[in-house]
């Protein structure tokens, strides 16, 4: 089933989220759709599953006009997504989650699905066992139950180990050739180059025709007279989790002996509130006064790059703007200890460089970076490197 968008536009507010995007996902590919937290990528992706309608344009299957206003339409049309975190029952078993919603004639495919994706997963434990890989590869099983035809995956790999993420491209290269259609939500574009047949990238909403990365040879950090970048990467399930929620509560008790920084993983909610103004999230925790808060908040939004005004809620900010913004407002107070959670999610080719450099710079003038990272990070950018696994350090 070849999909095609024609000319989607999408307002939320006074702001463009989609503008005139027309894009072409053919059978039996994969296609991956790039771009920056905030480009529209997952709103793309929404309309094309029926969790949100544009406001103007088309959407067609096989040539024909088609309008989805609810999942359901998009699902009975063949369509199904799978969620960067996926939405499960923690306290039911995997086999009563992968049931919910299911046919009779769809109740057949439960176990050779399963079989062929959770080897080795018991379904008849509850899913709240599993870390975020398996719970991954969970929804993708629920969805391939039903047989789609189009299959739409956010961010599919970036919980994923590297065992995990070639069973898993392996796996929907023998799809696509089925002649499944299959888009990928990335913003890896080493990974979408490596796998995909078919690359586009959003920018602002629009579609970038003439994208390349930039080169990706990066500069060593060569004798750093100032702080120094300690890299611990492993998995949620190894006990990253638990190391980031620990220095969280020890920041939070005042526990560290000298001035430090953090940026969590969830930024929205533990970094932030959709509730607070931009000024508020920005200066709020730091010691500046009352009267100079404006101005201070002014100076961050500037640094950062993000088009809003200080009395903007959080909830107008995509989650690429959020971590610019936190960002700048934890390096405001030059702290001595910057511990940065998974700073590379979510973010494109070019706007990881920049973040890394951003993080180098300020490890030259003197702070001492702490990068805990699920993910790829690049290794020219720090001057020690751990991995996490099982609960155990070890240095690589």
């Amino acid at each position: 089933m070849t999909l095609e968008l024609r000319q989607i536009c999408l307002h939320f507010s006074k702001k463009t989220v989609l503008n005139k995007l027309s894009l072409c996902f053919k059978e039996g590919q994969l296609h991956a759709l790039l771009g920056e937290n905030g480009a529209g990528k997952s709103t793309a992706a929404n309309i094309i599953c029926g969790e949100l309608s544009p406001d103007s344009g088309t959407i067609l299957l096989d040539g024909k006009p088609v309008v989805f206003r609810t999942p359901k339409d998009a699902i009975q049309n063949g369509i199904c997504y799978v969620h960067q975190r996926p939405m499960l029952a923690d306290y039911i078993t995997v086999k009563e989650n992968l049931l919910l919603g299911l046919n009779k004639e769809q109740k057949t495919q439960l176990k050779p699905q399963a079989e062929k994706w959770l080897s080795g997963v018991n379904l008849n434990s509850y899913v709240i066992k599993y870390g975020a890989d398996i719970r991954f590869f969970i929804a993708l099983t629920s969805a391939l139950i039903k047989k789609p035809k189009l299959l739409v995956l956010d961010e599919p790999s970036v919980l994923l180990d590297d065992n995990q993420r070639i069973f898993l491209f392996e796996k929907l290269r023998l799809l696509a050739g089925e002649g499944m259609n299959i888009i990928i939500i990335t913003h890896n574009y080493d990974e979408a180059e490596k796998y995909c047949d078919t690359i586009d990238y959003l920018e602002e909403g629009k579609l970038l025709k003439d994208y390349s990365p930039i080169n990706n040879q990066q500069a060593k950090v060569h004798d750093n007279t100032g702080g120094r970048i300690t890299l611990i990467k492993g998995l949620a399930e190894d006990g990253l989790d638990t190391l980031e929620k620990s220095l969280i509560q020890m920041r939070s008790n005042h526990e560290f002996s000298f001035k430090t920084a953090l940026i969590p993983t969830d930024r929205k909610f533990t970094g932030s509130s959709p509730n607070l103004t931009i000024e508020q999230m920005l200066t709020s925790a730091l010691d500046i006064p009352e009267s100079q808060k404006p101005a201070a908040a002014l100076k961050m939004i500037k640094s950062s790059g993000v088009d809003i005004t200080p009395q903007e809620k959080c909830s107008s900010l995509s989650g690429g703007m959020l971590q610019k913004l936190m960002f700048e407002r934890e390096l405001y107070g030059n702290p001595e200890l910057l511990i940065l959670c998974n700073p590379l999610q979510g973010l494109d080719v070019n706007t990881c460089q920049k973040t890394c450099e951003r993080i180098q710079k300020a490890a030259q003038n003197g702070a001492y970076i702490l990068v805990l990272s699920y993910g790829a990070w690049p290794s020219e950018y720090c001057d020690v490197e751990y991995r996490l696994k099982d609960g155990n350090l070890e240095a690589v």
